[in-house]
């Protein structure tokens, strides 16, 4: 599958990165490809040129910078956009948005047409790609067409985590304050980065 990574910080090149090695064709869109930070990354080309050629663009940027890129895809009409954001504040105590609206909700106001699903906003980037826990972790994905979220849970699945759809993009309003929560735990209360929420189920 041909997928671009919309961001090449921690989070975007540990996603490119995990799977590239799983075969899929990654390529990273960013400002400025020609910085020489991005050197050893390879497939490094500008927001526009790596969404035109992929099937899905995965968006791995700050919240704040977050809309400039979207609009720097230029045309996203039918790709799977894979919203992995949470629209934190400056300093990552709090939303900026909830209750009435979300992240993947503003996200899919600036990119019209494009299929729009949240996933990945809920772990840390330390525990993205096969994390060794002693449960397998789980990851909540929404959005608001079938056949997208399908493609999104197909992905994450790669990554090692039981995947679990809960319905149209809307519940993102759920997901990002759960996004929050590990973040809490990881940098407040002394969780560090080395663990994930499980989903148990009693017996049926």
């Amino acid at each position: 599958m041909k997928i671009a990574i919309i961001g090449a910080g921690n989070v975007g090149t540990t996603l490119g990165t995990a799977w590239r090695n799983r075969g899929h064709q990654v390529t990273f869109g960013v400002r400025n490809p020609d910085d020489p930070k991005y050197a050893e990354l390879g497939g490094v080309e500008t927001n526009e040129s790596a969404a035109a050629a992929a099937d899905v663009v995965v968006l791995c940027t700050p919240w704040q910078t977050t809309q400039s890129a979207v609009q720097g895809c230029g045309d996203l009409t039918g790709k799977v956009l894979i919203d992995c954001t949470n629209p934190l504040t400056p300093d990552v105590t709090a939303l900026e948005v909830g209750h009435t609206t979300s992240g993947g909700e503003e996200v899919a106001k600036w990119a019209p047409g494009a299929r729009v699903c949240k996933a990945m906003n809920q772990i840390g980037f330390p525990m993205m790609d096969a994390p060794q826990l002693p449960g397998q972790p789980v990851m909540f994905v929404c959005g608001d067409d079938d056949a997208a979220r399908s493609v999104t849970a197909g992905l994450v699945a790669e990554l090692g985590f039981e995947t679990v759809d809960v319905g149209d993009l809307t519940l993102a309003r759920l997901l990002e304050p759960y996004g929050l929560l590990w973040i809490h735990l990881a940098l407040r209360r002394g969780f560090g980065t080395n663990f994930g929420f499980g989903l148990l189920r009693g017996a049926s």
